[in-house]
């Protein structure tokens, strides 16, 4: 039974004897580092986690003392000795019957996904001096549009020529323009409180999907939804939630040529949970994914993602993904994209089941 047990774990595990060699290894471990158990057992700790002192201080401070410790963050060398794994190690010791310490049991936990959406939740870091920055300029902007606005509004009213009157609506318009851009700033760098309340995510899904009916049938989009039905509600902002995936799928929309596919999936997310620093314990996720057939995006398009005002569109202000992010990451989720330039986007998007 305890063979199947550690054959079973999704986590890799590493035994190793006093002189910090691999005694025996589980499946989970041999496909996380890409070895075979024969090149892994035998083997000293310091070949899959090279030049990491720290590390093998606390393994030796296990075996000599039995102190165990957790979230031990590493890197283990893969196969080809060329690619890092990043991981997480809980540390314990190992004991025969009569108690006397043998050795360490390593835990290694895979935190490629995690990492991958700490880099892509990054711009984050500089948001708040810009937020600060954004919302001065925008109070100033504002003023100053109100009047030009209106003094175009009086001298349309005295135009008799009908060419100088369609003049005057280009000014309006693009006063008009300015403004909403303006105010979408606003709302960017205004904090929100969130409004928590249960709420069903495949609702929320729905409410956008009937919003961009319109839209989806002019362009002869095919929109497929795969739905977990047994997915359990979260906690969260509805409204909020409603202006997030507003703005993926009219991204998806944009992106996809006519007659083209778009997919939403919903499910429980599976190989991560959402940590934060003031909770006990992570936290079980959903996710839910917006897969279009569109273009895709190159490499340099992919490192802005999240930047504010940054766009490939013509008509674009910038400001739809960094104000998603910030909604997400206020909800304590994340968001991933992945993309391949001319063959289409992924966006997951990662949702605690549970608010603090």
């Amino acid at each position: 039974m305890f063979e199947k047990i550690f054959s079973s774990l999704i986590d890799g595990i590493l035994l190793t004897s006093a002189d910090q060699t691999i005694l025996k290894v589980n499946p989970a471990a041999e496909e996380l580092f890409g070895r075979t158990r024969a090149t892994l057992e035998g083997h000293s700790l310091a070949e899959i986690f090279p030049e990491q002192q720290d590390v093998q201080k606390k393994i030796a401070q296990t075996i000599a003392t039995g102190t165990s410790y957790r979230d031990v963050e590493c890197r283990g060398l893969q196969k080809n000795k060329t690619a890092f794994l990043p991981a997480s190690l809980t540390i314990s010791p190992y004991m025969d019957r009569e108690g006397r310490i043998q050795g360490a049991l390593l835990l290694v936990k895979d935190m490629s996904l995690l990492k991958e959406l700490q880099e892509f939740s990054r711009p984050l870091d500089h948001l708040s001096t810009l937020a600060s920055l954004a919302l001065g300029m925008a109070h100033e902007i504002r003023n100053p549009l109100g009047g030009i606005r209106a003094s175009a509004q009086l001298l349309r009213q005295e135009l008799a020529s009908s060419d100088q009157r369609e003049y005057l609506d280009v000014v309006i318009s693009e006063v008009d323009r300015i403004n909403r851009l303006v105010e979408r700033m606003m709302n960017f760098t205004r904090p929100r409180d969130l409004k928590i309340r249960e709420v069903n995510i495949h609702k929320v899904l729905n409410d956008i999907i009937l919003l961009e009916k319109k839209s989806l049938a002019k362009q002869k989009i095919r929109l497929e939804q795969a739905y977990d039905p047994s997915l359990p509600l979260i906690e969260a902002d509805e409204d909020q939630l409603k202006q997030v995936f507003l703005n993926l799928i009219r991204n998806a929309v944009e992106a996809t040529p006519g007659k083209g596919k778009i997919q939403l999936t919903t499910r429980v997310g599976s190989g991560y949970a959402i940590r934060n620093p003031h909770d006990d314990a992570p936290r079980q996720s959903i996710v839910v994914e917006v897969i279009d057939c569109g273009c895709g995006m190159d490499e340099a398009s992919m490192k802005n993602l999240f930047t504010p005002f940054f766009t490939t569109k013509n008509k674009g202000s910038g400001l739809g993904l960094p104000i998603s992010l910030k909604i997400v990451e206020n909800h304590g989720g994340k968001i991933k994209v992945t993309s391949e330039k001319d063959l289409g986007t992924t966006v997951q998007v990662f949702l605690p089941l549970q608010q603090m």
